[in-house]
């Protein structure tokens, strides 16, 4: 019995541990086998991003005071940024990794994939870890991030004195080491993660070609796959660490550069709508296996119903009972009634495999770091009261 629950290779699906850089802390003992260590790397990429920078800034005369528009203790997203979101990304890898891992086990061990499949099944994880461990793949986001800092737009906002540039639009020491390492270096795990994510889904198709064991009036109302829907909720970390980092150059622009918060409504809603359909899209591959599915289903249990409750109308109600069985006490009743809800389970099944609330809650990671901003345009006794009268 314990056989059948191993794949043959029993190899262990860790989408986060591999590649160049998870290599590289392994050998700077930043990260040793079994023990991630993420607080240690975490309160390191502070120490290099954020304590450099306000080091830098306060030699220059620019971290505090009023000798430039924008000291670097008054910049929102330098907090946002150094202090929230890059340990956030560095937090999630703990708590993404093992569910990762654990959904992609119980295709397995849920009797899912059948024994016929298990070499696809390993041939799926071996093809997935090996783009995990690639090289090229890792220059290529290397310079991503250094493309999206030059060109992707403001990574922090340019004022003409700041702790970033001078009155006289040159960059400060401080500025140098944000745009060649701080900011590329946030840019590179934000665009990983995305790497991570195009992974998962891609093992996710390769699960939905095969031979799969779902059935139609399971409890989750999506086959036996509701667990893949469950797994992506917590990609919710990410995506609020990614709305952290915008709402502090939000905030930068609402405050320093008077701009109407208003004005960023449509950028949101449209950063919402697109992160929301790039971490949903992987549920679309199961969309064929759940249809054709719960249309088989409704047959079936449709042509089972149909001769269960024929039956039941002979023997109880025209009276075709030979042994003359009491009704009292027959369990043909509650056996009805059983296959009602079986019946019901079917015609309910989602043709994703994901909960109702899944995109709310996903909205919510992308919004709630976003919420603060309303203190830019309304009191915070204004804002309390609007949330009391969402609560009551």
């Amino acid at each position: 019995m314990i056989e059948r629950l191993r794949t043959p290779k029993d190899r262990e699906f860790l989408l986060m541990e591999g590649g160049p850089l998870y290599r590289v802390q392994r050998r700077l003992g930043l990260i040793r086998e079994g023990a991630p260590r993420v607080v240690r790397r975490a309160f390191l990429s502070f120490l290099i991003t954020w304590v450099i920078l306000f080091i830098l800034s306060a030699i220059n005369h620019r971290a505090f005071g009023h000798e430039v528009v924008v000291p670097f203790l008054r910049d929102f997203s330098a907090y946002t940024r150094f202090v929230i979101a890059i340990p956030l990304l560095i937090f999630a890898e703990v708590m993404l990794g093992p569910r990762f891992a654990a959904a992609a086990a119980y295709f397995i061990t849920s009797g899912l994939v059948p024994p016929k499949d298990y070499d696809a099944f390993d041939n799926a994880v071996e093809q997935t870890l090996r783009a995990r461990d690639s090289v090229l793949t890792e220059v290529i986001l290397v310079l991503l991030s250094y493309g999206v800092t030059l060109f992707g737009g403001q990574q922090f906002v340019v004022h003409s004195s700041s702790w970033i540039y001078t009155a006289f639009g040159a960059r400060t020491p401080a500025g140098w080491w944000a745009f060649f390492f701080c900011g590329p270096f946030l840019n590179f795990l934000m665009l990983r993660w995305l790497w991570r994510l195009i992974l998962w889904g891609q093992f996710l198709n390769r699960m939905s070609r095969l031979d799969l064991q779902i059935f139609a009036p399971h409890p989750d109302q999506a086959g036996g796959l509701g667990f893949v829907g469950r797994t992506q909720q917590f990609f919710g970390i990410v995506l609020f660490a990614y709305s952290a980092g915008m709402a502090g150059v939000i905030a930068n622009q609402a405050i320093y550069d008077k701009l109407p918060l208003q004005q960023f409504a449509p950028v949101i809603i449209t950063y919402v709508v697109l992160v929301e359909l790039i971490v949903l899209f992987h549920f679309v591959v199961f969309f064929h296996n759940l249809h054709d599915l719960r249309i088989k289903g409704l047959y079936q249990y449709g042509a089972l119903a149909t001769a269960y409750t024929s039956a039941f109308q002979g023997k109880w109600i025209r009276g075709d009972n030979p042994d003359n069985e009491p009704l009292l006490g027959s369990a043909d009743i509650q056996s009805l009634a059983d296959l009602g809800n079986s019946f019901e389970y079917v015609k309910k099944m989602d043709h994703l495999p994901m909960n109702p609330r899944t995109p709310i809650q996903l909205a919510l990671a992308c919004l709630i770091p976003m919420a603060p901003l309303l203190l830019i345009v309304l009191p915070l006794k204004e804002v309390l009261k609007l949330l009391l009268k969402a609560v009551i």
